[in-house]
């Protein structure tokens, strides 16, 4: 009995000089890499304090160690924020922001400040680069085009140069085709009175027999027979050549009058007046690309188009409003813009091409009604991913300012974009012409442009590649509309 509470004292004697020395050693640790830190952070070593106040924090477990290390902590991250300021590294910030979520009690307002700081440097800095690559392929586009326009106008002169010689020439062989028949009928002229002098001379000195007389006369009638025949063929091969040489000069003058006409459209930068030309306008509601089976003829007065203009203000506004929820830049106006060229593209009325391309800004409303922490999650279990393509269900409280004539475009745009041609698509499963338009060209346009997009999980596509990949999946994609596209971009 006293043995075995001998046994138990002597345990628990060993096990609190057990846990003295362990505290004795984390504390000793703590005070060591703060040592070090201070050290570094006197020699200007600021990356070396950083590190090891780090492992202090990481070792220091009770509230006196991490007390001792939480002020100077502060100092060398505030440094290092400053030094990132001067020289940014993208990963050295990620490493703070891990840091401060790991140790929250170092985060004070000057820390959060200069984080905060940091983080607007890089997007202007990101904005600025953006607008500079942007004016960059301006510049491109504009020296290229002017490099087509030089072309065309080298092109074009040289083919008037051209005309204006066959004309020379024409003229030329015209007048050397008379010079040839005055000189046979002078010819033809002189070798009559050489006949007729010689028959006379003849008859007057040696009064031949009327056989001779009547032979001379048939040889020179067979001869100016001749003579009449080879003119008519000389006249009538030459008629043929001036002919030709006219039609080749008509036909040289087409081809400079359609070369000029393709010039000016250059000179125009190939921009559609989406306001004029047609004065009638079918709602693109249809499945199929022809315009005679669309919706019903809506009649565009200048009160429609003003109507139209407002309708497109509205519909860039709330494509803003997605955009920024979403995440992804710029994306509705570059959809929309592609939807329009596709329309153009594939014969449909300038109206209608409109109306698609306000449709193509916000056919992504439904994303107004989603949670926005699903929106930015990197990852989803199933039941969020059933969650996300409710998105397709939720647009029309966001809709309502829709004229009622157009109400069916956006709707379509809005529940059916992502249905695909083989049935595989959601929320309807339709199929082939089951789809209206509108639903295929947001489908291509979109998929295009979020393939031709950087994104965290990969790079940009180019556009060759982009567009194969679309034409490498027929059961997705109208491939009439991946055909428009791929002579687009």
């Amino acid at each position: 009995m006293l043995l075995d509470k001998l046994k138990r004292i002597v345990i628990v004697l060993l096990v609190t000089c057990f846990t003295a020395q362990v505290f004795a050693a984390t504390t000793d640790l703590t005070q060591r890499f703060l040592d070090k830190a201070n050290e570094a952070y006197d020699d200007g070593n600021v990356e070396d304090a950083y590190k090891y106040v780090n492992q202090a924090l990481a070792v220091a477990k009770d509230e006196s160690s991490q007390a001792n290390v939480l002020f100077f902590a502060q100092n060398v991250y505030k440094q290092k924020l400053l030094n990132l300021q001067k020289k940014y590294d993208d990963m050295a910030l990620i490493d703070i922001k891990m840091n401060l979520e790991k140790y929250p009690n170092i985060e004070n307002t000057t820390i959060k400040k200069l984080v905060k700081q940091i983080e607007q440097d890089q997007e202007n800095k990101e904005k600025a680069a953006q607008k500079a690559e942007t004016a960059a392929q301006r510049k491109v586009e504009q020296e290229r085009f002017e490099a087509q326009q030089e072309s065309m106008e080298a092109q074009a002169k040289a083919m008037k140069d051209q005309a204006e010689a066959m004309q020379k020439q024409a003229e030329a062989t015209k007048q050397g085709q008379e010079d040839f028949k005055n000189a046979l009928e002078s010819g033809l002229k002189d070798m009559g009175n050489t006949f007729t002098d010689a028959f006379s001379e003849s008859a007057k000195e040696t009064k031949r027999s009327t056989r001779v007389i009547a032979i001379s006369i048939i040889a020179i009638a067979v001869i100016i027979v001749l003579l009449v025949l080879l003119i008519m063929v000389i006249i009538k091969k030459a008629a043929k050549a001036n002919q030709y040489q006219q039609e080749q000069y008509a036909q040289a003058f087409k081809m400079l009058a359609a070369n000029q006409n393709q010039t000016n459209r250059l000179m125009l930068g190939g921009i559609t007046d989406i306001y004029g030309g047609n004065a009638s306008l079918r709602i693109a509601g249809s499945s199929t690309w022809a315009p005679a089976a669309a919706l019903p003829d809506v009649t565009f007065s200048e009160e429609d188009e003003e109507e139209l203009k407002q309708l497109a203000v509205k519909c860039e506004e709330i494509g803003q409003q997605i955009d920024n929820v979403t995440g992804r830049k710029n994306n509705s106006k570059n959809v929309s813009e592609l939807v329009y060229k596709l329309s153009i593209q594939l014969g449909l009325p300038q109206g209608m091409a409109m109306l698609n391309f306000c449709a193509g800004m916000i056919y992504d409303a439904g994303f107004l009604a989603i949670d926005p922490d699903l929106l930015v999650a990197t990852q989803l279990t199933e039941e969020e991913k059933q969650a996300m393509k409710e998105h397709v269900n939720l647009a029309e409280k966001h809709l309502e300012f829709v004229p009622k004539k157009y109400w069916s475009v956006f709707e379509d745009a809005a529940t059916k974009h992502h249905e695909n041609i083989d049935g595989t698509g959601y929320p309807h499963g339709l199929k082939g012409d089951e789809i209206p338009q509108i639903a295929r060209l947001i489908r291509v346009a979109e998929s295009y442009v979020s393939l031709s997009s950087k994104r965290s999980y990969r790079g940009a596509m180019d556009k060759e590649t982009a567009v194969n990949t679309l034409k490498e999946q027929p059961g997705f994609y109208d491939q009439e509309v991946v055909d428009a596209l791929d002579k687009i971009v």
